[in-house]
């Protein structure tokens, strides 16, 4: 009976133990840039999304391959100044379908009286699929990162009455409109 309660304390130190490795390690990943406090009217999910209206089958007319292109940007702001990209693409061509993604992490800035988001890059993972098939799965080396990024941004309120963030970035001359999700 001891043995059996003696194995049972071991497995939840165990346990306990790889917890408390996770959270350290995911805390790591957001490093130690510089960062404000992302005010609650910022923080949460934003989404925006195209797609093309291109549609592809293959040669079975009834085997639907998918839509030509389609693109995801979506931020996570935190309370504490954390921050998380999520990217997703995926095109269509010559019946091959690719999907890149990517989950960077690090910490944010964000001026609402400027109305800039200056986003500091700790770490990314990348992952590319064909045809379900995974070609490349894994974190970026530091010099494969883009470690600051400025945006400026506009909060509106849609007709409908849903928020939205404008968000001008690098390179672009036109904003994006990202949507609240949640």
């Amino acid at each position: 009976m001891n043995k059996i309660i003696l194995i049972t304390l071991f497995a939840i130190n165990g346990l306990l133990g790889s917890c408390q490795k996770e959270k350290t390690s995911q805390s790591e990943n957001y490093g130690n840039g510089p960062r404000t406090n992302v005010s609650s009217a910022m923080q949460g999910n934003w989404m925006y999304g195209n797609f093309s209206m291109t549609e592809y089958w293959s040669q079975n007319p009834s085997e639907y391959i998918g839509n030509g292109f389609e693109m995801a940007i979506a931020f996570k702001f935190y309370a504490n100044g954390n921050y998380e990209q999520y990217f997703t693409s995926k095109t269509v061509s010559a019946g091959i379908v690719t999907y890149h993604q990517s989950l960077t992490k690090g910490s944010v800035e964000i001026n609402e009286n400027a109305k800039t988001i200056v986003t500091h890059a700790h770490s990314a993972h990348y992952k590319q699929t064909k045809n379900g098939q995974t070609m490349v799965d894994r974190d970026l080396s530091k010099n494969e990162i883009t470690a600051l990024t400025n945006y400026t941004y506009e909060a509106i309120i849609e007709p409908n009455g849903r928020k939205s963030l404008h968000i001008k970035m690098q390179g672009t001359s036109n904003p994006y409109a990202f949507f609240q999700i949640f």
